[in-house]
């Protein structure tokens, strides 16, 4: 381990014992002197800075040049100066006809969207886009760089380190150095394009929804007393394979004004008219979240100790990174920066994409685990996967479950879902309802508007719902959201000042008094133009991640901050997130007692301070997507580098042809090296390229055997850097996906 050692200096070697009759001319020479020290240094334009092992994140907008800050700063002025900058859809109506109930509605998705986009900002019908059944086309296409980040950036660092000579690191140990990453960089701001609110509709609400929090129940209420409105309830409905893709939609059932929403109902779609008129003004959707009735007989764990617990609340955003979040939510960042939340600069994803990565939060599990254990494309698997709402459940906590785009959550695509209900409170109903009932409002090729509001808002006024409900007793619930964020990593500014607006309600609320807030992502950009600059490699691999503890912990536990604030520049993954949630359920419990997660032995809560000597292998991390990079150029000429290219062409053909798919996809051909990389002096390289037809961009961890002469790498140790949803449809085989090129 490295020890850093100080030393005081003496500035003077003599004696410093005071003379008692120093002339006069010694005083005026001595004050001469300081003076013109004074003078010198006040003119050198040397800054002298301290060095540090781990350097703190530098200010958003230090070290930009005058273009680039003029336009920063002017359109975060926009950002606080407006709420939300909103900026309206086109305004068509609703249908004006009223539907027939509808017993069973099915949504199955049976084709990729994991890299699904459009060409189009953004399209106000409420068909889906017609070259798929659920993937818009996409040309939001690799555009191939030749070195990694870490060997030629455009991205400035800041003045303080330029002044130092010392590069900026989000994680600067002795087993892992991850470079500080600059998100106001020159190629990056020529890309961004800040968006706007969406306003799904600007008329004004017909229907209004409030909550007695003495009574805990909710009324309806008609702003028009001309009006005449009723609701249709929605329900679960689907059996084995169709138990989390089909729901119940019942007939309308007419109400009068402040009704009573009764506590069996959860999930409605309103109606209303004017009351001499058949026609329909306005469809809503709302969620209603009850209070869960106490088990009658609560778990003897619930109350064999008397330690205080907090609640839990996941708010969960797809594909945003630490860096485009800092870019495209300034409002939060500065928000976040201003209050008791504590960032993980150097929280690296362990898996290629959701699931994998929210599986190591929720089980512990690694991939191959999470998929022999919990066998997620088998009916019931889900269902008996040993989840960790499933621990505070047995501890007395209420739970909750939300995602919206229903074709691509995390456990439904390309997967079963779950056969029952996994939590108390669960969103799926709702948006399959909505999703199929209201009119939708496509942008880069996602439903972003259902109905009169956006889908991802849905999510979180449920999340709101939830807490607000349960403020008085534990909770722990998950709210996860894709729809302004998977597919076009510029969204996220649209709902900055929302995303504001939603987290001082929990405080105002007093959520926060007693809930454990963990703000997070599963990955950044997997794909498209941000993923295909330099700083793509990073990009990826380092979702944001931030968390608010309650002052009463800070109180009780302030070695817990000691570990937390040590923990911001050290290297952290989702399995230590998974271990922080069985610490909060036992958080008196010694450190050495605690669970670890069976994907990571080594990992441990984040309350405790992460060793120095943590590398990825000790975080649970994949050579191929850590982040600790030590990368140096091979020329792309070199016969070893060419050679390494087209033994991975054809390892991929192998395994595309030991799952038969040879009569399906096409023989696949190298097109052109793009990079290779060399990891620090092992025999681990990093390989850029593309392969014909089609054109896919590939990015490959692979072991070179001088002996043998021949690389080893794993299916998961590939990445496809661009969008295949319209090139691999022909097959259901996800790992198969991001290789196969359909035949016609």
């Amino acid at each position: 381990m490295l020890s850093t050692k100080y030393q005081l200096i003496p500035t003077d070697e003599h004696s410093s014992k005071e003379t008692s009759s120093a002339p006069w001319i010694v005083k005026f020479l001595v004050i001469f002197v300081g003076l013109s020290t004074l003078a010198f240094y006040t003119w050198s334009p040397v800054v002298v800075l301290p060095e540090a092992s781990t350097l703190a994140t530098p200010s958003a907008y230090e070290a930009l040049t005058k273009w680039e800050t003029v336009r920063v700063t002017s359109a975060f002025e926009e950002d606080v100066s407006a709420t939300d900058n909103e900026h309206p859809t086109t305004d068509k109506e609703p249908p004006t006809t009223d539907k027939e109930p509808q017993t069973t509605h099915t949504d199955h998705p049976t084709t990729d969207n994991e890299h699904s986009t459009t060409d189009n900002e953004q399209s106000t019908t409420d068909k889906e886009p017609p070259t798929t059944d659920k993937e818009p086309p996409t040309t939001d296409n690799f555009h191939p760089t030749t070195n990694l980040v870490y060997q030629r950036s455009t991205a400035r660092t800041t003045k303080a380190s330029e002044s130092a000579g010392k590069k900026k690191f989000f994680v600067n140990t002795p087993q892992c150095q991850m470079p500080y990453l600059n998100p106001f960089s020159k190629n990056i701001l020529k890309i961004y394009h800040r968006k706007y609110y969406v306003v799904c509709d600007k008329r004004p609400d017909m229907l209004k929804v409030s909550y007695n929090d003495r009574d805990q129940t909710y009324k309806l209420h008609k702003n028009s007393a001309n009006s005449t409105c009723c609701y249709k309830q929605i329900l679960r409905a689907g059996v084995r394979t169709k138990a989390d893709y089909q729901y119940k939609l019942l007939p309308c059932v007419t109400f009068s004004q402040d009704y009573v929403v009764p506590s069996h109902v959860e999930a409605v779609i309103t109606q209303c008219r004017l009351s001499n008129s058949s026609k329909v003004l306005q469809e809503d959707g709302f969620s209603f979240v009850h209070p869960r009735k106490p088990d009658r007989t609560p778990p003897s764990s619930a109350v064999a100790g008397t330690e205080r617990r907090p609640s839990v609340l996941l708010w969960g955003i797809d594909s945003l990174s630490r860096m485009n979040f800092e870019l495209t939510m300034p409002q939060t960042y500065k928000y976040f920066r201003e209050q008791p939340w504590y960032e993980l600069q150097g929280y690296n994803k362990m898996g290629d994409n959701t699931f994998p990565n929210l599986m190591a939060i929720l089980t512990g599990f690694n991939q191959t685990r999470s998929y022999s254990k919990c066998r997620p494309t088998a009916v019931g698997g889900l269902d008996a996967c040993p989840m960790i709402w499933k621990n505070f459940k047995a501890k007395g906590y209420a739970t909750a479950y939300a995602e919206d785009w229903s074709s691509t959550s995390t456990f439904d695509y390309l997967k079963m879902g779950f056969r029952t209900p996994p939590t108390d409170v669960y969103g799926r109903p709702l948006i399959l309802g909505l999703e199929k009932e209201l009119k939708k409002k496509y942008i880069k090729g996602i439903p972003y508007c259902l109905g009169r509001k956006s889908a991802a808002e849905y999510i979180y006024d449920m999340a709101e719902q939830f807490t607000e409900v349960h403020k008085d007793r534990n909770f722990f619930g998950m709210f996860w959201t894709n729809s302004f964020s998977h597919n076009d990593f510029s969204m996220p500014s649209a709902m900055d000042a929302r995303m504001v607006k939603y987290m001082r309600s929990l405080d105002h609320n007093g959520i926060m008094n007693n809930t454990i807030v963990i703000f997070f992502s599963d990955h950044g950009s997997r794909f498209g133009v941000l993923r295909s600059l330099d700083s793509g490699f990073l990009e990826e691999r380092l979702p944001v991640i931030y968390m608010r503890i309650p002052r009463w912990i800070r109180d009780k536990y302030p070695e817990f901050l000691h570990g937390l604030t040590a923990n911001k520049n050290r290297l952290t993954s989702p399995y230590d997130i998974h271990a922080t949630l069985q610490h909060i359920l036992e958080l008196d419990t010694p450190a050495d007692q605690l669970p670890r997660p069976e994907g990571c032995p080594t990992c441990h809560s984040v309350f405790q301070a992460v060793s120095l000597s943590r590398n990825c292998s000790l975080a649970g991390i994949d050579h191929h997507w850590c982040g600790c990079v030590g990368f140096t150029e091979v020329s792309s000429t070199d016969p070893m580098a060419r050679t390494m290219a087209e033994q991975l062409v054809e390892a991929i053909n192998k395994f595309l042809t030991g799952l038969n798919l040879t009569q399906k996809c096409q023989t696949l051909k190298l097109a052109k090296i793009l990079s290779v990389h060399r990891n620090g002096n092992s025999n681990v390289y990093l390989v850029r390229l593309t392969i014909s037809p089609g054109g896919g961009a590939l990015e490959a961890s692979a072991e070179w055997n001088p002996k043998t002469q021949r690389i080893s790498t794993t299916v998961s140790s590939i990445s496809r850097l661009d969008s295949y949803a319209t090139q691999s449809k022909c097959v259901l085989v996800k790992a198969a996906k991001k290789f196969c090129v359909c035949k016609k």
